[in-house]
């Protein structure tokens, strides 16, 4: 459970489940890393497919076989990785969404749980 998450059942805020349920929200609203690259330019659509149809046929991730064929290095992987965090939507703006907390109560306990 995220640290935010596990401060929000702690502050009867959330439920264990309606945590989880957040975050599995959080984990199916990412973006793939291959949508990234193409909107950063980072890639072409035919690599793009090139690097599907081989992970099909592995257990490979999508960066480790854009590496292996050239088509970017661990630095370029990382920071995709690192836009990939970075877009994907708040814990805190999924439980708004879920009713769980309005946005008030969300800042209020973003607040407190930077100050702890």
């Amino acid at each position: 459970m995220a640290k935010f998450g596990m401060f929000l059942v702690l502050e009867g805020i959330a439920t264990t489940e309606q945590i989880v349920e957040a975050l599995d929200q959080q984990q199916n609203l990412k973006q793939p890393i291959g949508q990234i690259a193409l909107k950063n330019k980072m890639l072409t659509m035919d690599q793009i497919f090139t690097i599907l149809n081989q992970q099909a046929d592995s257990k490979k991730k999508f960066g480790e076989i854009a590496i292996e064929l050239g088509y970017l290095n661990n630095v370029l992987v990382q920071q995709l990785l690192e836009i990939q965090i970075d877009e994907r939507p708040k814990i805190g703006e999924i439980l708004v969404n879920m009713g769980v907390m309005n946005k008030e109560t969300l800042s209020r306990m973003l607040l407190s749980f930077k100050n702890k």
